[in-house]
């Protein structure tokens, strides 16, 4: 399996998604500067305290990359059984849902290790910043910053989860094109708000991880058809 995931990355030169990682969390930054200055002084400021802080990053971080994570299914999966190389692929003496599993191992891994990367990246900065300009009115202690650790480590785990989600409706045409506005409309849905930064989807903790249970159960399913229907 190691093999398998090892030759998808190079032959997808799949170190080029590193340098749109960089650009999305640049653009991410410059953002977040921008919801500080404009924001500052309303009822409902971003950077109220540091849990909303972070819940606004985490919002953020997971809306790109659940996207991300749809390019990536497209780019993978659907366009080969559109290209039709996914035949010639499936006539390797490995087993089809194997191919498949190491697509879905580098999407989910991939997924999970940027927003999660994203979260404490920024995290990072919104203390120093902090620490220079005091714009958060509060103070953040090691065992909270733990907690919140754990917390985004557990929302990035049920995101990449998520990710997954759109593979049945590309799966469905073989197309790109749905893969894409389903991982849109996902991200509409699961990192919306209510009230402000106070509330979003993602503080019912039973919803997030639901979804993402979800997206493991499509992506197990599809790897078990791969083995009872022909390729079209």
């Amino acid at each position: 399996m190691l093999k398998l995931i090892q030759l998808e990355l190079r032959k997808h030169r799949f170190a080029r998604n590193f340098r749109a990682v960089g650009i999305a969390n640049l653009v991410l930054i410059l953002f977040l500067i921008m919801i500080g200055f404009t924001d500052q002084g309303a009822e409902d400021y971003a950077f109220a305290n540091y849990d909303v802080s972070f819940m606004l990053v985490d919002t953020f971080a997971r809306a790109v990359f659940i996207i991300f994570g749809g390019a990536l299914i497209g780019k993978l999966i659907i366009s080969e059984y559109r290209n039709k190389t996914m035949n010639v692929m499936f006539t390797y003496p490995i087993k089809r849902h194997k191919i498949i599993a190491a697509k879905l191992i580098i999407i989910f891994v991939f997924t999970f290790m940027m927003i999660l990367f994203t979260d404490v990246l920024m995290g990072a900065l919104l203390v120093v910043a902090n620490h220079f300009y005091d714009f958060i009115p509060d103070t953040l202690t090691m065992r909270e910053a733990l907690v919140l650790l754990l917390k985004y480590t557990i929302s990035s785990l049920s995101a990449a989860g998520m990710a997954l989600i759109p593979l049945f409706f590309g799966m469905r045409k073989h197309s790109v094109t749905a893969t894409l506005v389903s991982s849109i409309l996902l991200v509409s849905v699961v990192c919306s708000g209510f009230n402000g930064p106070m509330f979003s989807i993602n503080t019912l903790i039973v919803l997030p991880l639901t979804l993402g249970a979800i997206g493991l159960w499509i992506a197990s399913l599809s790897m078990i058809r791969l083995e009872t229907k022909d390729v079209n």
